[in-house]
């Protein structure tokens, strides 16, 4: 039922999906994020699957961490077969995937995209998570591309997470169009602003612009839980 899906933002770009009986993390930066307002000890082992959109510090987080004792690495694969190199993360716990279409597990629906970014270890990526009749677009780092159309009308999402902070990624102004372009069935999130003074924006002007186009906005407080 759609009523059993939540959100938590835990700053920055690391957002909890809970679906009822599966949880999804995505860029989990817990350990090194001032705004935080959870512990890494209470994330441990708590999640069926740990996504991570590209390999910046700031996203990859404590995403191996996090996966001790439980859970499945979703990234794209040069990221993957990188973390199992190099960090110690079991092949057997990775969803092999790239941007295309969408992987079934576990009762979700998981799909890798295009974003418009920097990565050293394969390209960077958004991610969509489909279940109980939601479907969740985190669009990760990225810059404003046209192809966010095609996002919209191929994932067709109820909810979009996009960054809004400027200098990295889009800024309020640019991530408004985004929102445009993708015409979330509900409503558009900011994530990725005002975690240190580099991404510094007023968020309100993302709502404000929203709302001029007849578009929702949710502003979670940092750690609450939100009723998708």
């Amino acid at each position: 039922m759609q009523d059993m899906v939540s959100l938590r933002w835990f700053g920055h770009a690391a957002v909890e999906l809970d679906f009822g009986n599966k949880k999804v993390i995505i860029d989990p930066l817990i350990k090194d994020n001032p705004k935080s307002p959870v512990k890494l000890e209470e994330l441990i082992g708590k999640y069926d699957i740990v996504a991570v959109t590209h390999d910046h510090y700031d996203h990859l987080g404590d995403a191996v961490e996090i996966l001790k004792g439980k859970g499945h690495f979703f990234a794209n694969f040069d990221l993957a077969v990188h973390v199992t190199q190099t960090m110690n993360l079991p092949m057997e716990k990775v969803i092999q995937a790239n941007v295309g279409g969408y992987i079934e597990f576990n009762g979700l629906k998981l799909a890798l995209t295009k974003a418009v970014h920097s990565s050293e270890h394969g390209d960077p990526t958004g991610v969509v998570v489909s279940g109980d009749g939601i479907t969740i677009y985190h669009a990760g780092d990225t810059g404003l591309f046209e192809d966010m159309k095609l996002i919209g009308q191929v994932f067709k999402p109820d909810y979009v997470l996009l960054p809004i902070g400027g200098r990295f990624t889009m800024d309020p102004e640019q991530a408004s169009m985004a929102v445009d372009m993708l015409k979330p069935k509900k409503a558009a999130i900011p994530i990725h602003y005002n975690t240190w003074p580099l991404i510094q924006v007023n968020e309100s002007q993302f709502a404000k612009l929203n709302e001029a186009k007849g578009y929702k906005t949710i502003m979670p407080k940092l750690g609450e839980k939100v009723q998708l």
